[in-house]
């Protein structure tokens, strides 16, 4: 059986994209997944990934175990932020400067190719281009890029004078040396290929980065008659477009905007909280997407100006909501845009004013029964059932 090398700097839990994608390829090739062991909220549910998997070869680093390792990942990624200036068309000064688990993930990558025969190298995240990158080039194994955001337009905490060049060069130098290369939305595609050159010869995909139809179960009837609101994600925190649904919420009473994630509570305590706005803990996927299938409305709600790769990513959120039937309304991003208007039917609205004018304008039969049910149904064509079924011709190519 062929072997397939798959390669982040994330941890299991962290990067769903990668799971799906190794879960969909493992019956027809052995998979190896090199990754980072992050004892925080991922750690249990990475471990559930590992057991159901247990065909798959997990090779997890633990920056705690690995202490020297870790020191001179750290050491070099320092080193390389201070001669970025002087080196800064240089490869691997590039890598380290961009991350600092560039190196370590470089010679767990390095160890491993000695030993087996690979027949793609597959690279999730910026971070693990450098090493896919090299391994490509020493024992000529085809490179496989995911792309999962446009890096350049993430927002720069750190190096900020060299850390998007150092991204456009590393974008730029993989893409040429990619045989494959695979985007999560329309939006990412379309501004990559206004930056980078590939050759004639590489294969490129837009993959939905969509869930199994499974996930969701058929919408359910409101029985209270409220409409209910729904946004999630990590944070519930500044910056997230959630000042807008505060602001609704104080003029809105008989709508109930539900939030979902860690909260931070400077922020929370910042707010004025009416009754109506309903905060939750984290959720499992499962849970979440349960729960998603008792509101009405899906928030997709982006601030663009605070990371621009926000206005053409397609996120989990507006993909859980499609999914589970939810009426979308959407801040008016090139990628949800595009997304919403992709389809033959109406699935949602972009906010072109305020959230509280976009909810009352709202025509209350979107919210039937019947109307849920139908989107319910019809959002199946995009389900990870259907986009795997790509994923799985790209590797028969």
């Amino acid at each position: 059986m062929k072997k397939l090398l798959f390669i982040t700097t994330s941890s299991l839990a962290a990067n769903p994209r990668l799971v799906k994608e190794f879960e969909t390829l493992k019956e027809h090739y052995h998979c190896f997944v090199i990754c980072f062991k992050h004892k925080d909220w991922s750690l249990e549910p990475s471990e559930g990934i590992k057991q159901r998997n247990r065909d798959v070869n997990f090779i997890e680093i633990d920056r705690h175990s690995s202490i020297y390792q870790t020191l001179v990942s750290k050491f070099l990624h320092k080193a390389a932020i201070i001669f970025n200036g002087w080196f800064s068309k240089k490869l691997a000064v590039c890598a380290y400067a961009s991350n600092d688990k560039s190196y370590q993930l470089y010679m767990e990558t390095m160890a491993l190719a000695k030993t087996h025969d690979f027949h793609r190298v597959i690279a999730h995240n910026l971070g693990a281009f450098y090493p896919a990158l090299k391994v490509s080039r020493r024992y000529n194994v085809p490179l496989q890029l995911d792309i999962e955001d446009f890096y350049p337009g993430e927002a720069v905490y750190y190096n900020e004078g060299m850390e998007q060049q150092n991204r456009m060069n590393l974008m730029s130098i993989s893409f040429g040396a990619a045989d494959y290369i695979t985007y999560a939305s329309e939006g990412i595609y379309l501004e990559c290929e206004k930056h980078f050159t590939v050759d004639s010869k590489t294969k490129k995909l837009v993959l939905i980065n969509a869930f199994n139809a499974s996930d969701f179960i058929e919408p359910k009837t409101n029985p209270s008659g409220t409409l209910k609101c729904v946004w999630f994600s990590q944070r519930i925190g500044p910056n997230r477009g959630l000042e807008s649904v505060f602001q609704a919420a104080e003029r809105l009473k008989h709508v109930e905007f539900h939030l979902i994630g860690n909260a931070n509570q400077d922020f929370i305590n910042s707010q004025s909280l009416g009754s109506n706005i309903k905060l939750h803990d984290s959720m499992t996927q499962e849970e979440l997407h349960k729960f998603i299938s008792h509101m009405d409305i899906g928030l997709a709600l982006e601030n663009p100006d605070v990371d621009p790769n926000r206005n053409i990513c397609l996120t989990n959120k507006i993909l859980a909501y499609f999914q589970a039937g939810c009426y979308i309304l959407a801040t008016n991003t090139f990628g949800q845009s595009h997304f919403l208007n992709s389809f033959d039917y109406h699935v949602g609205d972009m906010i072109t004013s305020t959230l509280e004018n976009a909810i009352s304008s709202l025509e209350m039969n979107a919210f039937d029964a019947s109307e849920k049910v139908e989107r319910w149904k019809k959002a199946k064509m995009i389900a990870w059932d259907n986009e795997q079924v790509k994923l799985r011709h790209l590797f028969l190519t």
